[in-house]
């Protein structure tokens, strides 16, 4: 029934064409960097290099009165 209104061979070039071109018109993937802050430090889990998944608890603490007891900590990349 149906092949008297379609036909097979184009139907299926059709479609393939039409993957093809939805495959390479896909728009790259974004990596957005999301450091933790005050607002979504409950929300938000991260995962490093090594595939680990953690999150960060918020806790306030007093500064050491001597500046070189404090350390930068740089972001992984």
């Amino acid at each position: 029934m149906l092949s008297k209104y379609l036909d097979v061979k184009i139907f299926l070039a059709s479609l393939a064409f039409g993957l093809f071109a939805v495959y390479i018109t896909v728009p790259a993937e974004k990596k957005i960097m999301v450091y933790p802050s005050p607002d979504n430090v409950e929300i938000l889990q991260y995962k490093d290099k090594t595939g680990t998944c953690f999150s960060f608890q918020q806790k306030e603490v007093q500064c050491p009165r001597d500046s070189s007891k404090i350390e930068t900590l740089k972001p992984q990349a």
